[in-house]
């Protein structure tokens, strides 16, 4: 008999087929033509007049029309996460579930990625620097760079060594300033951060994806950031168009006793998630509803769609 988790993983991987068949440009066959069964003559099973099977009229094997036969190729991935006292399962689960899984299933996006980088912080944006370290020390990540690399032949230690989520630098009091994982991920982002010890991890030909995590809400202390629309906002003007980011949000959904303990209502995180979603651009997951891993399932349903659709800064 499937458990409730085993159910919810198999409707989040039937989404994620879903989207990725429709990324794909999957078709009915046609009726007549040719050696296929489309009323062409190009032996393809479209009926277009190239010699290809995805119904549009280039060359190439993609449905958009276009001349490239690639949608994104390079992914930047940002993970703030709330690591405050009252977030312990949470960490567990990041830890030994979610940060594996990202390095498994990042190399599959887009049948095509040249590369990906992972960068993790804390959920103080006092300071934003990328981490480089966790509570056992140095990660030497592969590179020098403050991010993890998808060239690096030690990403699996890498990702377990960050996911030991280091708050040894941070310079939050604790009274719920050192909460604010999407506030922290957009400052990272921006000058100066950016510019200095961050520089170098955006590129205009990368998607970004943001991961913000917390068990109680955003709660920003940054002149100019009040409103899940100030972060939003701030986030798009990154990257210049939101087709650009997908954002993934965790939280509570309602306040709960759940796998990972309690959890409150993450009101302005699921304010903010929600503001991507309307634009097909985000993913929420209910910490009440624990299984972190099968929510990482749901992210990369939308990072699939996002990235099938994703067009560069020119």
């Amino acid at each position: 008999m499937l458990t409730t988790r085993g159910i919810l993983a198999r409707s989040l991987f039937g989404l994620w087929l879903a989207l990725l068949l429709a990324a794909c440009g999957n078709e009915a066959p046609g009726i007549a033509g040719g050696t296929d069964a489309d009323t062409d003559t190009d032996g393809d099973s479209d009926s277009d007049g190239d010699s290809d099977s995805d119904g549009d009229s280039d060359t190439d094997s993609d449905s958009d029309g276009d001349s490239d036969a690639d949608s994104c190729r390079k992914v930047e991935v940002v993970i703030a996460v709330d690591a405050s006292g009252s977030m312990v399962e949470e960490l567990v689960a990041l830890r030994d579930d979610v940060f594996p899984a990202f390095a498994d299933q990042l190399v599959e996006i887009g049948e095509g990625l040249d590369n990906f980088r992972v960068a993790t912080l804390d959920a103080c944006p006092n300071p934003a620097n990328f981490h480089t370290q966790g509570i056992g020390g140095e990660c030497a990540f592969f590179g020098g760079e403050p991010w993890i690399d998808s060239a690096s032949p030690n990403m699996d230690a890498e990702f377990a060594c960050v996911g030991d989520i280091y708050l040894g630098d941070q310079e939050c009091s604790g009274e719920n300033d050192d909460e604010q994982p999407a506030t922290a991920a957009l400052t990272a982002m921006e000058a100066p951060w950016i510019e200095e010890e961050n520089a170098g991890f955006l590129r205009d030909d990368a998607m970004l994806v943001v991961m913000a995590i917390t068990d109680e809400d955003e709660q920003p202390t940054l002149d100019g950031v009040e409103t899940a629309q100030d972060i939003y906002d701030g986030l798009v003007a990154i990257k210049g168009d939101v087709s650009r980011i997908v954002f993934l949000g965790i939280g509570g959904t309602t306040a709960c006793e759940g796998e990972y303990g309690s959890s409150d209502e993450a009101t302005m995180l699921h304010e903010l998630t929600q503001l991507f979603i309307d634009e097909e651009r985000g993913v929420w997951w209910n910490l009440c509803d624990g299984a972190l891993e099968d929510g990482l399932d749901a992210a990369f349903a939308g990072i699939e769609e996002a990235c099938d659709e994703f067009v560069p800064i020119e």
